[in-house]
């Protein structure tokens, strides 16, 4: 990428470039993404009266369309490139374009937080954020075109590992199957099997049992009998249910496939509690259309909180949970806005409207400078805030 902005800079659009950059410094803002460029962009090609090639696919233009940030300092500018996905470039440029040079990103972020006057070395503690595997043996995606597809990516190793290593994974499956509990309720398996060579004896077994009944007999009629061979609720409402699913670890004990797997894995009830996170906006029911950076956006997560907890809910009927009370409980996370204009977004907790169990808990920022926290702040200046309302957050939960 530095050759592009070495094209750039040694070429007639040094010019543009320059005039361009004179154009973001006649704005108050003084901090640009790429939205902001983009548009910045456009409206210089059109003042300056350019043809659409120059708009389209100049070396400036594909150079400023890499770019997803641009800091202006007095003596610099600063330039944040993604030429591709996972990977980013930093370059702080001379005022008059005469030299740039490559920074580590460690220096950008001093300067951000030096932008919003939270430069404070000598107390130490940066904020890192460890985004690798949580075990040092998870496999890693490193063909970014598998990107979006981590599931399917993750149960293809997963099956080849059962197979290539049977007995390690199997003991490996018998202790998450066992591991399953909702508040102190054991789910799936008891202790009444306890080795791998137990669970293919009492498989066989429970698939007999299941086999015997008609498919629509209902979990409750048999629910003791699968307790005795080892098989607490989860596997399904029925009998017929029951029996596919059972059949599904049959066959995945037997000859490891990845399809089967994620078949498997479908069937089993994983998640009972759900937290949407949806910081920034006006996040209420009544009142706060119309109100900036809301529009369809709580809409869009208030209809999420209600269509997940419909969809946990029916999982939880499909695996013969609802026997034992499981119920589903989704949160919307956001933020407390004292100075709530007329909404309820001063409120900790509101019920969501048409669910059993969803909620809207709000965490306030701390008070930095009340006049500032107190009142709604753009998307675009409140990631300054964003650590210290995590661990809020962690805590409200």
């Amino acid at each position: 990428m530095s050759s592009l902005l070495r094209a750039v800079l040694q070429s007639n659009e040094k010019a543009d470039l320059r005039q361009f950059i004179s154009q973001l410094r006649s704005e108050q803002e003084r901090y640009f993404l790429r939205n902001q460029i983009l548009q910045a962009f456009d409206n210089y090609c059109t003042t300056h009266d350019k043809p659409a090639y120059f708009k389209r696919t100049s070396s400036i233009a594909e150079l400023l369309n890499y770019t997803h940030e641009i800091i202006l300092e007095e003596k610099n500018l600063w330039l944040l490139l993604r030429t591709r996905v996972a990977s980013q470039e930093i370059y702080r440029l001379a005022a008059d374009l005469s030299s740039f040079e490559a920074m580590p990103v460690e220096e950008l972020l001093s300067l951000r937080d030096r932008w919003v006057k939270r430069y404070f070395p000598e107390k130490g503690g940066l904020l890192e954020i460890d985004v690798g595997p949580f075990y040092k043996n998870t496999p890693t995606i490193r063909d970014p075109r598998k990107i979006g597809n981590g599931l399917e990516f993750l149960n293809r190793y997963l099956s080849s590992q059962l197979f290539a290593d049977s007995e390690q994974w199997l003991e490996e499956l018998l202790k998450n199957l066992r591991a399953h509990h909702y508040d102190q309720k054991q789910l799936l398996l008891n202790n009444r099997i306890d080795s791998t060579s137990q669970l293919f004896d009492k498989l066989k077994e429970a698939l007999t049992l299941v086999g015997d009944l008609p498919a629509n007999t209902p979990y409750e009629k048999f629910r003791f009998e699968l307790q005795v061979l080892g098989f607490e609720a989860g596997w399904g409402n029925t009998a017929g249910r029951v029996r596919e699913t059972l059949e599904l670890l049959e066959r995945l004990m037997d000859a490891p496939d990845h399809a089967v797997l994620e078949a498997f894995i479908s069937r089993i009830p994983l998640i009972f509690r759900v937290v949407l996170v949806s910081i920034h906006g006006w996040v209420g029911q009544e009142g706060v259309l119309g109100l900036p950076e809301t529009a369809g956006q709580v809409a869009y997560v208030i209809d999420q909180a209600y269509s997940l907890e419909q969809t946990i809910q029916n999982n939880i009927k499909l695996s013969g949970l609802d026997v034992l009370g499981v119920e589903p409980k989704v949160i919307v996370l956001t933020r407390l806005i004292p100075n709530c204009e007329g909404t309820q977004c001063n409120l900790r907790l509101e019920k969501i409207q048409d669910t059993s169990n969803g909620w809207i808990l709000r965490v306030p920022f701390q008070e930095f400078n009340p006049n500032v926290t107190d009142n709604w702040i753009s998307k675009f200046e409140i990631w300054p805030y964003l650590e210290s309302f995590s661990l809020d957050a962690e805590k409200a939960l």
